[in-house]
């Protein structure tokens, strides 16, 4: 089954966006996957189990290799 990815956009300044990916990166994960990950703290069990799954299903960042 195909999943339909869509964009999320958020409006920020140069030195935040490249302060959050330093720290994305320093943790091992892009910025769409740290964003995900804060997204899934806010408390809410759905949003939580929503975003555990889109992780899961989440193809890794690059050129597949599988060919």
């Amino acid at each position: 089954m195909s999943r339909k990815i869509v964009s999320m956009q958020i409006r920020v300044t140069d030195d935040l966006r490249e302060r959050a990916k330093a720290v994305a990166k320093k943790h091992g994960l892009t910025l769409s996957e740290l964003v995900l990950q804060l997204l899934a703290q806010t408390g809410d069990k759905q949003l939580k189990d929503l975003v555990n799954k889109e992780l899961k299903e989440r193809p890794k960042p690059g050129r597949p290799w599988d060919k």
